[in-house]
C-alpha cells in the first residue's frame, strides 16, 4: 500500500505542476528557454528544489497532524499563518484563472472554435470535476499524469527536429529557478495538505517527492531543449509547443489534447483546494460556491494567459520565497 501512495502523490504533485504554463511551454520558455544552456542548468536545479520543497511540505503535513489548512499554516508560521493563508488563496485564484485562460486558448487552437465557446466548455468540464471534490484530485491526476509524461516526452523529441539557438544570459538566469520553484511550491501546499490521509509514513514523504521531481525533470527537459533550439521562432508565441508542431495537424491535435489534460489536472487541483479553503473559513459549500469560484476565475482570466505567466507568476514567486524558505528550513531543523 505504501508504494501505491508514493505513486499517487508523485502523480498528484507532477500533475499540479504541469499546468497550462508548463504544458504549453510558456513557463519553460519564460523562466529557462531564453537563457539557452544556462537555462537547462537552471531547470535541473529547479527540479531539485521542487523535490526538496515537496519533501519539506509532505514532512510538515505528516508531522503536524493538523485537521484544517489554517491550523497547518499556523503551526508552521505562527501568528503570520493567517496572512500566509490569504496570500496562498490569492495565488491559487490567479493560477486557477491562468488554467481557465490556458484551457480556453488551447481548446480554441486545437479544435478551431470560438474562444468564448471554448472557455465555456472548459469551465463546464472543470465544474463537473469540482463536484466530486478531493477524490477528483487523486483520480484525475492518477489517470492523466502518465499520459502527460509520455506525451510531453514524445512531442519534445518530435519538436526538436522540426523547425537557432539564442543566448540571453543575465542575473535573471540565476534567480529564475528560485522564482519558478517558489510560486509552484506555494500552490502545491494546499493540494498536498488536501491529500494528507495518504501521507502515511516517512517513506511516502521521501520517495514520492523524489519520484515527482524525476517525473517533472523527464518531461521538462525533453520540452525545454526544442524550445531553446527554436527560440527565435516561438519566443512571442502564447502556446510555444503547439507553435512548433502547427504544420502537422495530427501531431498538433494529439499534443493539444495532452496540454488540455495538463491544464485540467491543475485547474481541478486548484479549484478543489480553493473550495476547501472557503468552506473551512465560512462553512459554505455546494454548487453555488463552485460556480462563484469558476466565475471569479473567468474574471481574472481576462488578463490573458501570457500576462498571467509573464507578470503575475514572477511577482507571486518573489514574494513567496520567504514561505518556501521557512518550510525547507523547518524540514532540516526539525529532524
Amino acid at each position: 500500500m505504501t508504494y501505491k501512495y508514493i505513486l499517487k502523490i508523485a502523480f498528484i504533485y507532477t500533475g499540479t505542476i504541469l499546468g497550462a504554463g508548463f504544458a504549453t511551454g510558456k513557463e519553460l520558455l519564460s523562466f529557462f528557454g531564453q537563457f539557452n544552456k544556462i537555462g537547462i542548468l537552471g531547470f535541473l536545479f529547479a527540479c531539485f528544489l521542487l523535490s526538496l520543497t515537496c519533501m519539506s511540505i509532505l514532512d510538515s503535513v505528516y508531522k503536524t497532524k493538523a485537521n484544517t489548512y489554517s491550523k497547518f499554516l499556523n503551526n508552521i508560521f505562527g501568528k503570520y499563518g493567517v496572512y500566509i493563508e490569504w496570500f496562498n488563496i490569492c495565488l491559487l485564484f490567479m493560477l486557477f484563472s491562468g488554467m481557465l485562460a490556458g484551457g480556453g486558448a488551447t481548446l480554441s487552437n486545437v479544435f478551431d472554435i470560438n474562444e468564448i465557446l471554448s472557455m465555456c466548455i472548459f469551465c463546464i468540464m472543470t465544474l463537473i470535476a469540482l463536484i466530486f471534490g478531493k477524490n477528483a484530485i487523486i483520480t484525475i491526476n492518477t489517470i492523466l499524469c502518465p499520459i502527460l509524461i509520455i506525451g510531453g516526452i514524445l512531442i519534445g523529441i518530435y519538436s526538436y527536429f522540426q523547425v537557432t539557438p539564442v543566448f540571453n544570459s543575465n542575473v535573471k538566469a540565476l534567480i529564475s529557478p528560485f522564482i519558478y520553484t517558489s510560486y509552484n511550491g506555494i500552490t502545491t501546499i494546499s493540494v498536498l495538505f488536501a491529500i494528507k490521509d495518504i501521507v502515511t509514513n516517512k517513506k511516502v514523504v521521501i520517495y514520492s517527492s523524489i519520484l515527482g521531481g524525476i517525473f517533472i525533470l523527464s518531461i521538462g527537459i525533453f520540452m525545454l531543449i526544442p524550445l531553446i533550439k527554436h527560440y527565435e521562432y516561438i519566443q512571442n508565441s502564447t502556446l510555444p509547443m503547439l507553435k512548433l508542431v502547427e504544420n502537422k495537424e495530427l501531431i498538433k491535435n494529439v499534443y493539444g489534447i495532452t496540454v488540455l489534460c495538463a491544464i485540467f489536472t491543475t485547474a481541478v487541483s486548484n479549484g478543489v483546494t480553493l473550495e476547501s479553503a472557503f468552506d473551512e473559513k465560512y462553512n459554505t459549500k455546494g454548487i453555488s460556491l463552485k460556480i462563484i469560484i469558476i466565475l471569479l476565475g473567468i474574471l481574472f482570466s481576462l488578463m490573458g494567459f501570457s500576462s498571467i505567466v509573464n507578470i503575475v507568476y514572477p511577482i507571486f514567486g518573489v514574494i513567496g520565497m520567504f514561505e518556501i524558505l521557512v518550510i525547507i528550513i523547518r524540514f532540516f531543523v526539525s529532524k
